[in-house]
Order: structure tokens, then sequence, then C-alpha cells
């Protein structure tokens, strides 16, 4: 068994979706087309429906910023749906720890997708043998103890490599696994419904910004601030070629190629007045 991409043979999956599961999803769908796009129920209608055809415990729509081969993992949530006292530590430390703390998720980071933009789905089955996914600290401190087990992952890539929009789906630790079908499912859905679960391009940015390390970041704020290099060194007490080392990881983390470019997708976006605020936030350079 493989991943679902969208470039495998079979892309139709015919003969793999149940008819009842498909009738709900197009039900699902329709009706969170008649929510207002803007509004953040219409998110939770889908991924909460998206729950119960699945027969899935707990699930939840996110954006991964370091999503990559040897990435720790960045994830911010977009909508979360079943989650409470019991299962929510299984989260809450993967927020603390990375993605990567779950093997699954690791092993899917190093699903190299045919394309840019592709979209991976993949049971837990499909990505790690039982005796590593049980044997691993993730599953036997805290997803064990929160009674889950089973899993369903979906990732989306975007324009910059490492940046995902992801869905992951649980069922109880005494439920069946996810199956094929299901798996089917959940890709269908993703193909379909991710222009309406994506998350705003402001809270990917912001995202990424905080993933930098802290004189990278330094460097940014400075250069939307349309200083130059020269003036960044002798703001930050650097030399230039240090600038410009330091613009060049920055170019690749927002997956541009030079300065126009990096301004036009942070400052060209309709939200300047949210960005010169976060920055007046972020720029003590003694921090």
């Amino acid at each position: 068994m493989v991943p679902h991409t969208e470039d495998l043979p079979g892309l139709t999956m015919a003969g793999r979706l149940r008819t009842g599961q498909v009738r709900q999803l197009i039900r699902l769908i329709a009706e969170a087309q008649e929510i207002p796009a803007n509004h953040p129920e219409r998110q939770k209608h889908l991924i909460s429906g998206l729950l119960r055809i699945l027969g899935a415990v707990v699930g939840g729509s996110v954006v991964d910023c370091d999503f990559r081969p040897g990435g720790r993992g960045a994830f911010t949530a977009i909508v979360l749906e079943g989650w409470d006292s019991t299962t929510l530590p299984a989260l809450e430390v993967l927020a603390q720890s990375g993605s990567a703390f779950n093997p699954g998720l690791r092993e899917l980071m190093r699903v190299s997708p045919a394309h840019i933009s592709a979209t991976t789905t993949a049971m837990r089955q499909e990505l790690i043998d039982d005796r590593l996914w049980y044997g691993s600290p993730y599953v036997e401190h805290h997803l064990g103890p929160a009674h889950l087990d089973h899993a369903l992952y979906s990732t989306k890539r975007g324009a910059t490599p490492s940046v995902v929009h992801g869905l992951g789906m649980y069922r109880a630790k005494n439920e069946r696994p996810f199956d094929e079908e299901d798996r089917s499912l959940l890709h269908l859905f993703h193909l379909e419904c991710e222009s309406m679960l994506r998350a705003p391009t402001p809270m990917i940015e912001d995202v990424l910004r905080a993933q930098l390390p802290r004189r990278e970041r330094q460097t940014l704020d400075l250069l939307l601030r349309g200083r130059t290099d020269k003036e960044i060194a002798e703001c930050l007490g650097i030399s230039r070629y240090t600038v410009n080392q330091y613009t060049k990881s920055i170019y690749r983390r927002f997956g541009v190629s030079s300065r126009p470019m990096l301004l036009a997708r942070l400052l060209g976006r309709g939200s300047t007045g949210n960005l010169q605020r976060t920055l007046r936030d972020t720029l003590i350079l003694g921090k």
C-alpha cells in the first residue's frame, strides 16, 4: 500500500469509496457552502461533519510551517473538533515538541510528492509498522493514555515547500483501524474542500516569521522597513556578509528569490497595518 497523491494511478479511486460516505460528503459540502465564507462556523461544520462520516473521535485542520524531511514540525491549529481534557494533552505535546514527535507524521514528512502542490493522504499503518508505532514515546506516554490510536493524515503542500495544510483524524483504541475507503474519502475531501479550510495567508507568514532565529527575524523586520544591507549591518552590529547570509535564509523560508518578491509577499496583501503592529511588537534589537 502507498499513500494517495493525485499523481498516482487510479486517481478516480473507482471502487474504493463507499457510496453512503460519498453521499454524506456531498451533503456536508453543500451545507458548508450555505455558510458565509468568512464565518468560522463553516470550517467547524466541515471538520465536525468529516469526523462523523469517518467515525473518528477527534480531528483537526492545521497549517504546519516546518513539514519537511528532517524538520521538527511547527503547526498552528485552524479548527479542532472533539478534543477534551482527556485527549487534548496528546495534541499539546506536539505543539510543544513539534509534529515530528509523532512518528507517523515524521514518516509522512519524508514522503516526496510528485509536484509542489501535491496532496498526500495516508493511514498510519502505511507510514510506520506497529512495533515502531506502539514503541514510540509519543504513543506510549501520550496517545495511549488519551485512549486514541488509529490515525489518518492528509497534507497539501503550498507555494513554500515546507508549508502544508494538514488534516488529522483519530479513532479510539478499541475501534477498527481506518481502511482504504476511509483514506480515499479523506483524500477526496481534502482535494475538494482545502480552499474552504485554508489558513489565512497572514497566519502562515506570521508563523514562518516566528520560526526564524532571532537575528534573522531582526533582519527581516529591518528589511521590511526599507533598510539597506549596510544600514542593517550597522544597526545589528554585524558584517554586510552576515546580513547577506541572513537574507538568503529568509528568502528560502518564504519561498522567494529577491527583496522585491519578499516585500510583495509580506506587504502587498492588504494587511500592512497589522504587519506594522507586529513589527513594532517584535523589533526589540537587544532581545
